[in-house]
């Protein structure tokens, strides 16, 4: 549990829609070109319903999007970055943040995901032990983030990127996956399990443009739990423990089994559908500046 924020909690490797990562070489001109491609289809669609509010009140960082539909309204988006993003806590420090969402560190587990998800959890089980035996490993993320013991996955969807290898292997899973309004444009979905005596250190999600689901398949006794803003939650098997992972979050096992779950991104609810489609279309930019990173390094 955090009583104040650590000041250097971390944050996750940038998501691929920010762009935040800074690159040496050749890369970096191509980020820069990428950057440059989906602020310019930003700003032509800047009268579509889907950009509205986007444009409005979003920040990347402190830097409001608004700049975008500059020359309109340059003076309130010079005001706008000499104040900075306004977060409802000082738990709360995404890099891609959506002012206009509602904010809390957790979520109703009793709504339609939860209950699609809970239905299947036998099943989804199963194949997350055969998955894990077969597939599981480490990335960039997971190796930055675990100070003791060890934390792997088994990648299903990376921004809108089907892992068609693994969804065919765990079809019931796949199955319900299908019918979620899965995140494409900034969420994941992956089985996920940490070892015993692991710590994940805190950090900050990527934005409160998604909820976050993880349903309990494996938990064992102990002292294992996820720390989120100043509280701290335990998974339990057959149930999903929902939250804005925007919030400063951590996971201390100190037990000996495996703890193994399903994490699955949904949109926030009150994004709209065309906001939904605008950052999918700017994460389809993305993928085809960058379509290498969705395979093998995706974001978490």
């Amino acid at each position: 549990v955090f009583q104040t924020p650590p000041p250097r909690a971390s944050p996750h490797v940038a998501p691929p829609l920010l762009s935040m990562a800074a690159k040496a070489g050749p890369a970096l001109g191509r980020l820069y070109s990428c950057d440059m491609a989906m602020a310019s289809l930003l700003r032509a669609r800047r009268h579509e319903p889907g950009a509205q509010r986007l444009l409005a009140q979003a920040f990347i960082g402190r830097w409001p999007l608004s700049f975008l539909a500059a020359p309109r309204g340059l003076g309130s988006s010079l005001a706008r970055l000499l104040r900075g993003p306004r977060y409802p806590s000082e738990f709360v420090r995404p890099k891609f943040w959506l002012p206009f969402l509602a904010s809390r560190p957790v979520w109703p587990s009793n709504d339609a995901v939860s209950r699609a998800l809970v239905e299947h959890w036998e099943e989804i089980r199963q194949e997350f032990r055969a998955a894990i035996a077969e597939q599981a490993s480490a990335d960039v993320n997971t190796r930055s983030l675990t100070t003791r013991g060890a934390w792997r996955k088994v990648p299903l969807y990376s921004q809108g990127l089907a892992h068609e290898a693994n969804l065919a292997r765990c079809p019931r899973t796949a199955a319900v996956l299908r019918e979620l309004p899965l995140c494409r444009a900034l969420g994941m979905a992956y089985f996920s399990e940490i070892a015993g005596g692991s710590d994940v250190k805190a950090h900050f999600g990527p934005t409160n443009a998604r909820v976050r689901y993880h349903l309990g398949l494996d938990v064992p006794d102990g002292n294992v739990y996820l720390a989120i803003g100043d509280g701290a939650y335990r998974w339990a098997e057959g149930q999903t423990l929902a939250f804005d992972d925007s919030y400063i979050h951590a996971v201390k096992h100190e037990g000996d089994a495996p703890r193994g779950v399903l994490i699955v991104d949904v949109y926030h609810p009150e994004l709209t559908m065309e906001e939904r489609q605008l950052l999918e279309d700017l994460e389809a930019v993305h993928r085809g500046f960058f379509p290498a990173a969705y395979e093998k390094a995706p974001p978490h």
